[in-house]
């Protein structure tokens, strides 16, 4: 699926702040997560990837080369390295539940960010919100254009690294399930 200039720089938008009602689309997919730590923590760590791989998106040619990865943090950085020292505990423990979970390793860094390419096909979602369930879940939206069956399994790394326990779905909800839940 190819991801218009646009289209990433309204994603940007919604990364800080939650979209208007009227904007959303009649179904969204939903990733539910149980987190080791709380919804806050979780919600600022995956933010805090999402919005400098967005911006290399928007900034950055995708020719083969290694992408800039100043900012991106650190931790996040060293979660995809094997045998690193410096990945905190959350993130160690989200990199076996994830290879537990999808039965692949970790993804390279340089990977995973050429996943934002503009012009790939393979990132098959686009980021909406993120919701709270409870005190330890809570709810990632991603437009993925109504399709049920997608290439999530970049997002399902960060959501792990992030601190995730569990991370169920996709599900596909109706507009008005997002637009009832509390955002983070």
């Amino acid at each position: 699926m190819i991801h218009e200039i646009e289209d990433i720089e309204q994603e940007r938008v919604r990364l800080s702040r939650r979209p208007a009602r009227d904007d959303a689309p009649p179904v969204l997919c939903a990733f539910d997560v149980r987190t080791s730590g709380s919804v806050t923590e979780f919600a600022t760590r995956v933010r805090s990837v999402l919005t400098p791989a967005l911006q290399l998106a928007v900034s950055q040619p995708f020719t083969g080369e290694d992408l800039p990865i100043d900012a991106i943090p650190d931790w996040f950085v060293a979660a995809g390295r094997p045998g690193a020292v410096s990945v905190p505990d959350f993130a160690l423990r989200g990199v076996e539940l994830y290879e537990a979970a999808i039965g692949g390793g970790p993804w390279d860094l340089q990977e995973w960010l050429y996943q934002f390419d503009p012009d790939s096909e393979f990132r098959g979602w686009a980021w909406w919100d993120l919701t709270h369930s409870s005190d330890r879940e809570t709810r990632i939206w991603v437009d993925t254009w109504g399709e049920s069956f997608f290439a999530c399994d970049e997002l399902r790394w960060l959501a792990y690294v992030s601190g995730g326990k569990e991370v169920g779905g996709p599900t596909l909800v109706r507009a008005p399930d997002w637009i009832a839940a509390t955002r983070v």
